[in-house]
């Protein structure tokens, strides 16, 4: 008696959903490389900006050498998960998707994408007040470009919403795969969840670089305002023409002189003043690129590189010509005892999804759509939404035939028991 095997379209909604994943990972990752080959003469030229910016070059490089080998990690899942649905297809394009000449309708193909370099923020561009060098010098001016920072900011935070989105459907795909007894199974659940644990670290580092980025750049555009807000006061203060003299290096009064003096110093301790809570604000970030390098190199390390090397280091063989046929027999065998036409050509729709379907038998003249899984489980899979969605929309009865021994989920049998599939049970084994 032979033993039920898995469903396959599990597989191919799972690797389906790692391709799809991966497209959404590299189409992030490819907006933020854009955006970021604008991040020049960002931080400043002053020692807060050029340690800012330090700490943001190693960490942003850190991090999107992650990113990128993320994009890697799911493709080479999607591939896994895939190949181990194809050994177990019993359909007719079993053979094509061995080959690799088609893809499974479930399955849109894989993605990746290599950041570049980031390019050094170093540099300025805010131009420094003409009154600054006589209140603070030796001091150098605060040039850094906190609306370019903003943006920056806004670049790591939508590509780590999008990284950290990708879970949620991962997550179904896996549970209505997990019910099935596979000798591969162990292995692609603890890569998965590997996987699944990398992203959710991985995108919220990207967030707290997000948020290091914008939280420096608002203090700051405060403390840039504020000194020139000061500087501007002091003219007031002191008078235009005097501080203009005094800038340009001319004589002035000497009372003039000692009123001016103690402006410039009132405004200088004031500047001085904000300027400390902007080496804070240095400090702060810096402490959380730290860390989220730190992060980085944990995920690399400890969570993708094990997958790497050990689940998806050279990618899984096709199935042996053998498998291939044995297992096209056996779904052959039960489309027979199922009734199917063999000599009636299947035809193929389209789904709500956009992918082909072709169910073993569509019979429009009773409105009878027609699947027969050899199966172990039979989950509510992309392929059988499709199909139900069609047969809905016609009117049509959706006819599940299936070995006395297949397990169906909940989602199914309540579907069956609402009367939306007509369940068939037989013997597939014998």
């Amino acid at each position: 008696m032979s033993e039920l095997d898995v469903d396959p379209e599990l597989f191919y909604d799972l690797s389906g959903q790692y391709s799809t994943a991966s497209r959404t990972a590299s189409a992030a990752l490819t907006t933020m490389d854009r955006e970021l080959r604008d991040a020049v003469n960002m931080a400043g030229n002053d020692p807060c900006g050029e340690s800012w910016g330090r700490g943001y070059t190693i960490c942003g490089v850190e991090a999107t050498v992650t990113a990128g080998r993320a994009t890697e990690v799911l493709a080479k899942m999607a591939l896994l998960v895939r190949q181990s649905g194809i050994n177990h297809d019993q359909s007719e394009n079993a053979e094509d998707y061995n080959s690799g000449k088609i893809l499974p309708p479930s399955d849109p193909g894989s993605k990746t994408f290599i950041c570049r370099p980031l390019k050094s923020p170093k540099g300025g561009s805010r131009a420094k007040p003409a009154a600054w060098d006589i209140v603070m010098q030796p001091e150098m001016w605060i040039d850094g470009n906190a609306t370019l920072m903003e943006q920056v900011s806004t670049s790591w935070l939508n590509a780590a919403s999008a990284y950290g989105t990708l879970d949620v459907d991962l997550r179904k795909k896996m549970a209505n795969l997990s019910g099935s007894q596979t000798d591969e199974m162990p292995d692609i659940q603890d890569a998965h969840n590997s996987v699944i644990d990398a992203f959710d670290a991985l995108s919220d580092s990207m967030r707290n670089i997000s948020g290091a980025v914008g939280g420096y750049s608002a203090t700051l555009k405060d403390v840039q305002e504020y000194s020139e807000l000061q500087l501007t006061l002091l003219s007031g203060a002191v008078g235009a023409d005097v501080l203009g003299a005094l800038i340009g290096g001319k004589a002035v009064s000497a009372g003039a002189k000692k009123l001016a003096d103690i402006e410039i110093d009132i405004v200088r301790d004031r500047i001085q003043l904000a300027m400390k809570a902007l080496t804070q604000a240095e400090l702060l970030s810096s402490s959380t690129f730290t860390a989220a390098s730190g992060t980085v190199r944990y995920v690399m390390t400890s969570k993708f590189q094990p997958v790497l090397d050990k689940q998806l280091k050279n990618p899984p063989p096709p199935a042996s010509t053998g498998t291939t046929k044995r297992n096209r027999l056996e779904g052959e065998k039960a489309e027979m005892r199922a009734g199917i036409d063999p000599m009636k050509t299947k035809e193929s729709l389209i789904g709500d999804s956009g992918k082909r379907r072709t169910p073993d038998d569509l019979d429009h003249g009773q409105q009878r759509l027609t699947e027969v899984k050899n199966v172990q489980n039979q989950g509510l899979t992309d392929q059988i939404r499709d199909e139900l969605a069609y047969c809905d929309r016609r009117g049509y009865e959706f006819v599940l035939i299936t070995d006395n021994n297949t397990h169906l989920t909940a989602e199914m049998q309540n579907l069956v028991n609402q009367g939306k599939i007509k369940h068939v049970r037989m013997d597939f084994r014998s």
